[in-house]
């Protein structure tokens, strides 16, 4: 078992949790969720060790090995191969020095990696010696049960995505998601007692998500991480803490995401039920004790009966007795606050003038359609017809070429061969925000694409929770889950009658993910959208799944169950 204890930590002076306390128990599988910007990834990395707390401390057992994938890769220069091979740990060790043997004797060890690792192994410059040595290293690692560690090693590179990634490539020259893949692969190698992860399955496919969640669940030390996988916390997590950013504590909830949102819903409405009674009660003392002093003071205002009106005065007396005690209740501890929310996300999409004047059976047609990536040619001889208010998945692995797809669908790209004909207004929400010009301030963006005056552009983003002080700041200030909901601000708002939409519920916490859900279910447009989020198709109506592998669009089955 390890403990958070009295944590504290702030964000450019302001606080983002207080007395955060604790305890994880060694098989524990906990999900950290609340709304972005509470402070969860700086929770995770305090616990890991890699940031300070403004208060409090962590403590671990004796032995234990913290697993935490870090937000940038060590050194750009360093290969993937090295990085991969840098694992501690004695069967680790051991593993190097056989490989490095094992070349040097079959006469392949040609680079100047291994030589250098030969020379640290000791190698003897005797074949029979180098033989002699590589048998007692059989031996060892037989005695720690070693043999397994390099089969391990090739399934959790082939399970999440980094198989292709060459040994002598180095780690500067990969993206950004396969950079996550690979630490995230380099963390699973170490085998920690103690795993923390944040959004670990933003840049796996279906298949690698599913491979994940099936290790999570499986892990025989204790985990936590924060994900807005709502399928994943539903397979993964034995627990739930949540951020709320209200309270000052992480409120403790047993199960994964199902049984959270439904005890959260059951606490809130207990708490609204016993505040409405508490109202109430207050409500009626506070007209007793006005009716009581409105009647002493009627009495004694008049009458001349000096009896009455010492009554009356010792009835005034008991009255403002009461008044004062109420108040006392009400500054105490135990006295019940209105419980707060959040202000909420506001996301509606505006009717298409488009849809209900230029009636039309086709929104997008794709014919002959061959996409290219570079010189790499992803897919070709697409056909895709959209109707105007169909509903469609599409999936496939990591680098098949989905969100290429949905650029030149958009506009936003030329095929190599084929046509793209639109019926209508198609807007594209892109997957990541590489290309916003990152000094633009909010208020200026949302302008550019939503031709409004500028008093209902700052109303329009208040709804999108976005305050006045915010206005101003450069795209750059924001966090990934700000500029999703920046840009789902100017798709709303754009008289589309087609989303492309390329992972929309990355980046967003549980609420936004809700009002999202319940915007497309309403929206009149037709949409497509990318996702390995298994609940979103059939929440939004998706009833077409197509799937793109190998360079082939087709249609799969059914959508539900189907994703991935």
């Amino acid at each position: 078992m390890w403990k958070a204890l009295d944590l504290a930590a702030s964000y450019g002076g302001e606080p983002l949790f207080t007395r955060t306390t604790f305890e994880v128990g060694a098989t524990d599988r906990v999900g950290l969720v609340g709304p972005n910007g509470v402070g969860k990834s700086t929770l995770l990395a305090i616990l890991a060790g890699t940031l300070r707390p403004t208060r409090g401390r962590v403590q671990f057992p004796a032995g234990a090995r913290v697993g935490h994938v870090a937000q940038q890769v060590p050194d750009p220069a360093t290969t993937v191969g090295a990085f991969l091979d840098g694992v501690p740990g004695e069967v680790a060790r051991l593993d190097r020095e056989r490989r490095v043997l094992e070349a040097a004797l079959s006469g392949t060890a040609n680079d100047g990696a291994a030589n250098d690792g030969a020379a640290r192994a000791g190698a003897p410059a005797g074949d029979a010696s180098r033989l002699t040595e590589l048998t007692d290293l059989y031996a060892r690692l037989d005695d720690l049960g070693g043999w397994s560690y390099r089969a391990r090693v090739t399934e959790i590179r082939d399970r999440l995505g980094v198989a292709g990634f060459a040994d002598d490539t180095p780690l500067g020259r990969l993206s950004g998601g396969e950079q996550a893949r690979l630490m995230l692969a380099r963390v699973l190698i170490e085998e920690p007692t103690v795993l923390l992860l944040d959004e670990p399955t933003n840049h796996l496919d279906a298949s690698g998500i599913d491979w994940l969640g099936g290790y999570l669940a499986a892990f025989r030390g204790s985990l936590m991480v924060v994900t807005h996988d709502r399928a994943m916390l539903d397979r993964v997590a034995t627990r739930v803490i949540e951020l709320d950013g209200i309270a000052d504590r992480p409120q403790f909830y047993r199960g994964g995401y199902t049984e959270f949102r439904v005890e959260k819903q059951r606490r809130w409405e207990r708490l609204l039920l016993d505040f409405e009674a508490q109202e109430k009660a207050r409500v009626r003392l506070v007209e007793d004790i006005e009716r009581t002093k409105g009647q002493a003071h009627a009495t004694e205002s008049s009458t001349h009966n000096d009896r009455l009106r010492r009554y009356a005065k010792k009835v005034a007396k008991k009255a403002k007795a009461r008044e004062r005690r109420l108040v006392r209740q009400m500054t105490a501890t135990s006295w019940l606050a209105r419980p707060e929310t959040r202000p909420p996300l506001v996301l509606a999409f505006r009717p298409s003038l488009a849809r209900a004047d230029r009636p039309v059976d086709t929104v997008l047609a794709a014919s002959g359609v061959t996409v290219r990536a570079g010189e790499r040619v992803l897919m070709t001889d697409v056909n895709l017809r959209v109707g105007p208010r169909e509903r469609i998945v599409l999936t496939g692995a990591n680098g098949s070429g989905k969100t290429s797809l949905l650029r030149v669908l958009a506009g936003h790209g030329e095929p190599l061969a084929g046509r793209v004909d639109r019926a209508g207004v198609v807007a594209l929400l892109p997957q990541t925000h590489d290309e916003l010009r990152l000094a633009t301030s909010v208020l200026d963006f949302f302008r550019a694409r939503v031709p409004v005056y500028i008093d209902e552009a700052e109303a329009l983003l208040r709804a999108y929770q976005f305050d006045d002080d915010v206005h101003p700041r450069p795209l750059g200030s924001l966090s990934a889950g700000e500029i999703r909901r920046l840009l789902l601000a100017t798709i709303v708002n754009s008289d589309a009658d087609l989303l492309l939409l390329d992972e929309p519920t990355n980046f967003l916490d549980f609420d936004a993910m809700d009002v999202v859900e319940e915007a497309l279910r309403v929206y009149d447009g037709a949409v497509l959208v990318v996702t390995h989020d298994a609940y979103l198709p059939k929440a939004i109506g998706c009833e077409r799944h197509l799937r793109l592998a190998d360079g082939r669009l087709t249609d799969a089955a059914a959508v539900v169950g189907a994703v991935g």
